[in-house]
């Protein structure tokens, strides 16, 4: 009876001795394993899942009329996620394609009156210049032929005026030769009566009495007609001065003409201002043309889709809430594109390489292994993009560096903001 008691007493001894000598085992096994795997691996448990997280905010400003996804909700790309209300902004495409068309329209008015105007202009200057240019003609005509005309009476009057004078001194001789012959006659007409001359040379001085006045009544009629002749040449000369008025008045027709013809092309000018506000019109219309295609573009911005394929991580909207331009509402983020970062000591970065497997313990799944490839090594430390950097006494500190690290076959398991441990292989 008494070994029965004392039995138990010595296994109380010894049972937490066997114990303990196992826990130092099995510590030491998992010490040295841990140990000989430090050695080969850069180890730290500063590491957790990041993801792609979209934030989608509207383009414009209104009030929800319809939301149609919610938390975990799985969408696609170009998905819709929620509506606004568009009558505010439809009623301002149209106003804005109202004045489109109006300007449009004033455009082609102005255009198609330009386009008449200009060739009205143009062909009222075609036809200016053309009777300028034959009043040109016609004043070129007239001013020659009243030159050639001039001279012809001046050289008419000056031969008929020498004519008569020659045939005026004719006639002063042939009247002195017929007084000359009618003394003559007397005195041989009285010898005669007194038979102091025969009858003939009495005859012979009424011949010579006859020729004389003969002689004197052609050189008259020569004169006569030298008079006339110098009348026709002064009425010549009338008409000359008839003439000359008439180059007048085609002088003051061509400069009425030239006048219409810069009439002409001051209206010609006048097209060009009208060009001017064709151009005006023209920037109107594109103006009007960018805030229609504006406005177009903020009724289809009422809608709002999934820029990714994802599962909806946050919602910040109902429906009936007004939102604001650019405020996030709705938060996506990709399952199936995540990684690592890990936050290495910069004592250790050295033994780090880009390409090196990466063992990874997930909290959430200790039974499963993740493996890993290092992707990027970070340029900087962590805290030289610490909103308030250090300030004051230095007190030295351990770096760290980002290291991000791809994950294979992730299966979707891994959400952002898990914490794991990471075992980087030593380079």
């Amino acid at each position: 009876m008494a070994e029965k008691i004392a039995l138990p007493g010595r296994l109380r001894v010894i049972l937490p001795a066997i114990v303990l000598g196992l826990g130092v085992i099995v510590g030491l096994y998992y010490g040295i394993d841990y140990w000989i795997y430090t050695t080969q691996h850069v180890v730290t448990d500063d590491a957790r899942v990041k993801g792609l997280m979209v934030s989608v905010a509207p383009k414009v400003g209104g009030t929800v009329r319809a939301l149609h996804v919610g938390e975990g909700s799985v969408v696609q790309k170009d998905d819709v996620l929620l509506e606004l209300y568009s009558t505010d902004y439809e009623l301002q495409f149209e106003e804005t394609q109202a004045r489109v068309d109006m300007v449009a329209f004033q455009l082609k008015e102005l255009r198609e009156e330009v386009q008449l105007d200009s060739k009205r202009a143009r062909d009222q200057i075609a036809h200016a210049r053309a009777e300028h240019a034959a009043k040109q003609s016609a004043l070129a005509e007239e001013r020659t032929a009243l030159e050639i005309e001039t001279e012809q009476v001046q050289n008419q009057l000056a031969e008929a005026e020498a004519a008569l004078k020659e045939a005026e001194s004719t006639v002063a001789e042939m009247q002195g030769q017929v007084r000359s012959a009618e003394n003559n006659w007397e005195r041989v007409s009285t010898l005669s009566d007194e038979g102091i001359v025969s009858a003939t040379n009495r005859e012979d001085a009424q011949d010579d009495l006859a020729q004389a006045a003969a002689r004197l009544s052609a050189a008259q009629e020569r004169v006569a007609q030298l008079q006339a002749r110098l009348d026709s040449a002064l009425t010549s000369q009338k008409n000359i001065q008839v003439r000359r008025h008439r180059v007048q008045k085609l002088k003051d027709e061509v400069e009425k003409a030239f006048a219409s013809v810069r009439l002409a092309e001051t209206e010609g000018e006048r097209s060009q201002v009208r060009q001017e506000r064709i151009n005006i019109l023209e920037a109107q219309l594109k103006e009007a043309r960018a805030k229609r295609d504006l406005a177009e573009r903020n009724v289809g911005k009422t809608v709002l889709r999934s820029p990714i394929a994802g599962v909806i991580s946050r919602k910040r909207v109902e429906e009936g809430q007004v939102v604001q331009k650019g405020q996030p509402v709705l938060v996506i983020g990709d399952p199936h594109d995540v990684w690592i970062l890990a936050n290495i000591k910069e004592s250790y970065i050295r033994d780090v390489a880009v390409g090196k497997p990466v063992d990874i313990q997930v909290d959430a799944y200790p039974s499963r292994e993740f493996r890993g490839t290092v992707d990027t090594i970070g340029h900087a430390a962590i805290s030289e993009f610490a909103l308030f950097p250090p300030t004051g006494s230095f007190t030295k500190v351990e770096q760290r560096i980002p290291v991000q690290i791809t994950v294979a076959d992730a299966d979707g398991l891994l959400k952002p903001g898990m914490m794991v441990e990471i075992g980087i292989v030593k380079d």
